[in-house]
């Protein structure tokens, strides 16, 4: 475990540290209640932060992954409008991406604040 952190990775590298290892926390501990879910980002931002080696590219790290998931619900909440006109498909879409936006900020920022605190550790350690 100490090669995992202590070792360096690029921008993109550590990026997807970030990304693999809180979706499969987050997987893995879902049924936890309350915690599960946030478990995995910290560890994955945490794990991303120190290989980044230091705060700003550990914060560019967290931020980039994001992006890319609000991409994704603008797209999902661009197909509930299309939808829009048949019933019951617009507002389930609008009801799912809504609720799968409000868990992605919460996962989102766990990740962002944890990759800096893994950041800054890094950063202390050189």
């Amino acid at each position: 475990m100490d090669n995992v952190l202590r070792g360096r990775s690029s921008l993109f590298g550590a990026m997807l540290w970030m990304l693999c290892l809180s979706f499969l926390l987050t997987l893995l501990l879902s049924w936890v209640p309350f915690v599960g879910p946030f478990i995995g980002p910290i560890l994955g931002g945490y794990v991303g932060g120190k290989r980044a080696g230091g705060p700003g590219r550990a914060l560019l790290a967290a931020i980039l992954p994001a992006v890319l998931v609000f991409a994704i619900f603008l797209a999902l909440g661009a197909a509930g409008a299309v939808f829009s006109g048949i019933p019951l498909v617009g507002p389930l879409l609008a009801l799912l991406g809504g609720a799968a936006g409000f868990l992605a900020v919460g996962h989102n920022a766990a990740l962002v604040v944890a990759a800096l605190v893994g950041g800054l550790a890094a950063h202390s350690d050189y």
